[in-house]
């Protein structure tokens, strides 16, 4: 695939530097100017992946993007290499795939990721092969192979990746929509969070009345799960419309955590008794926050490579350092 680098400046050292060190020598990589974009798009674009320089400001680069509607078989991303941007969501609003921060553009590409960026909007084949599809090992240092929900045995111990999901503000949605309402929405989402879960491979594992505690296998299986949290957080105006036929805003929160418990199908968790269940419910009633997601360190290493740079430290809790993306703006 070929790689265009649109900027104020195409000989910019910085810019080139970044190329020369995330590319590989078989992709072909070409700067173009901003002012010339316009003009050359419709031969360059198609079958392309697009890297906008945020130092353009953001409105010009929304405003150049727009220009890719109409391109078949093209992406593009941002290089966002001085932090400028105050709402990288934004851009994933307006239809990117990638935002590269500054600590990305310092270290530059490594093996596969490009490969992510390329497959956001769709189901990747291969995971981030580096980190997100790593297996659990054992207590023999062995790796372990998830044998699918119907497949684990009763009582056993197994290694999950937990998700601790609710609906956000509800206490202004009670005030705005009464209590009879919000039940009816609480109990929906729940069974939207079904299908939902489905698509990463999950399953709503424990309903409260508060959220849900959904489960993921040790590796992806389907859609990334951080990816779709991401996902249903950009387009959570139109969930809340179109799924829950709401007329007033709607908002999600999310904790992830990565670790084991004992497996009891769902329905019949009465009696499981794990650190890291009752560290996922702490985190996402307590510690967690609408409109963003949180995480432990232990969930680091599954989170997409085209999202890293949306997130930084959260500080500590519960003796877990966590993590947390940027907060979607309304």
């Amino acid at each position: 695939m070929n790689i265009l680098i649109c900027c104020a400046d195409p000989s910019d050292k910085k810019l080139v530097a970044f190329a020369s060190r995330s590319f590989p020598d078989s992709t072909a990589t070409e700067f173009i100017a901003d002012t010339a974009f316009s003009r050359s798009i419709k031969k360059k674009a198609s079958g392309a992946f697009i890297y906008f320089d945020a130092n353009l400001g953001m409105d010009r680069v929304l405003e150049l993007a727009s220009k890719l509607d109409d391109i078949d078989d093209c992406g593009w991303g941002v290089l966002d290499r001085e932090g400028v941007s105050e709402d990288p969501a934004a851009c994933f609003f307006a239809g990117a795939s990638d935002y590269v921060g500054p600590t990305l553009f310092k270290a530059g590409f490594g093996p596969g990721r490009l490969d992510q960026a390329i497959a956001y909007r769709g189901f990747p084949d291969d995971a981030d092969t580096e980190d997100a599809d790593a297996d659990f090992p054992d207590d023999s240092g062995n790796e372990e192979t998830f044998p699918g929900w119907a497949g684990l045995e009763e009582g056993a111990d197994v290694p999950v990746r937990f998700c601790y999901a609710a609906i956000g503000g509800q206490k202004d949605l009670l005030e705005r929509i009464g209590e009879k309402r919000l039940h009816k929405l609480r109990e929906d989402f729940a069974v939207f969070l079904e299908s939902w879960a489905k698509e990463c491979g999950g399953l709503v594992w424990i309903r409260e009345s508060s959220g849900c505690l959904v489960l993921f296998p040790p590796r992806d299986e389907g859609m990334n799960p951080i990816l779709a949290a991401f996902r249903l957080l950009l387009d959570r105006a139109l969930v809340g419309y179109e799924i829950f036929k709401l007329e007033v805003p709607l908002n999600f929160r999310f904790a992830f955590h990565a670790g084991r418990t004992m497996w009891r199908k769902p329905g019949a968790t009465g009696s499981v008794v794990s650190e890291d269940v009752n560290l996922v419910f702490h985190l996402g009633m307590k510690a967690a926050g609408d409109g963003y997601i949180l995480a432990t360190a232990d969930a680091e290493k599954v989170i997409p490579a085209c999202l890293r740079d949306l997130f930084s430290g959260a500080g500590d809790f519960e003796g877990r350092s966590l993590i947390a993306s940027r907060k979607f703006k309304e």
